[in-house]
């Protein structure tokens, strides 16, 4: 019941959950990040160190591109290319959280929920995925508050088919819209066990 009040709460004060990634939001989430440990399971460091010795990213399973480093860098390289073009970013949401889903060890073990209440919203509400506009200063601080109720959902094994490497280097804009929807699909339904919450919870953003 407390944590379905924390999301009251939330909704008031974030009328538009979308708009929640341009620089202040991830600044005010890194904040709260910092706070924060990182699930039992696969840690940062043990994957920093199978990452130098194989191809494979340890939390997606991507194939990592031959030019690239880590599966991080692939990620990157597509989202300047969505900050850099307008007709790349019209799907940069659905980026976001499909990237943030698949590797829930590097982000504060709330941001799972968050994401996922988004890409309810993104893929079953048909909401806008292009780059939103900056939050006001308020709308952080408020979103602040607020996120430290939200759940800690436990990824599944198998986080989706489709992975960042199956979106990047998209010859085109059309090109890149459809890998990325496809890749975001994936994703949403690897989390089926978690449907039933974000789908409750994104509807208090539709009311």
């Amino acid at each position: 019941m407390a944590e379905h009040q924390g999301f009251i709460a939330l909704r008031k004060a974030l009328p538009n959950a979308l708009d929640l990634t341009i620089p202040l939001y991830w600044q005010t989430l890194s904040k709260i990040k910092s706070e924060q440990e990182i699930p039992s399971g696969r840690s940062r460091s043990s994957g920093e160190i199978e990452m130098h010795t194989s191809r494979t990213c340890p939390y997606c399973g991507a194939e990592i591109p031959p030019d690239l480093k880590t599966c991080t860098a692939a990620y990157e390289q597509v989202l300047s290319r969505e900050y850099a073009d307008a007709a790349y970013g019209a799907v940069h949401l659905l980026s976001v959280d499909a990237y943030a889903l698949q590797h829930s060890e590097e982000h504060g073990p709330r941001s799972n929920a968050f994401h996922l209440m988004r890409l309810c919203l993104l893929i079953e509400h048909a909401a806008d995925p292009r780059i939103g506009a900056r939050p006001p200063r308020a709308t952080a601080k408020a979103f602040e508050e607020h996120y430290r109720q939200f759940p800690f959902l436990e990824p599944p094994s198998d986080r989706g088919e489709l992975t960042i490497a199956d979106v990047h280097g998209a010859g085109d804009p059309q090109e890149h819209e459809q890998r990325v929807r496809r890749w975001a699909e994936s994703v949403w339904e690897a989390w089926e066990p978690h449907h039933a919450w974000a789908r409750e919870i994104a509807g208090l953003q539709l009311t």
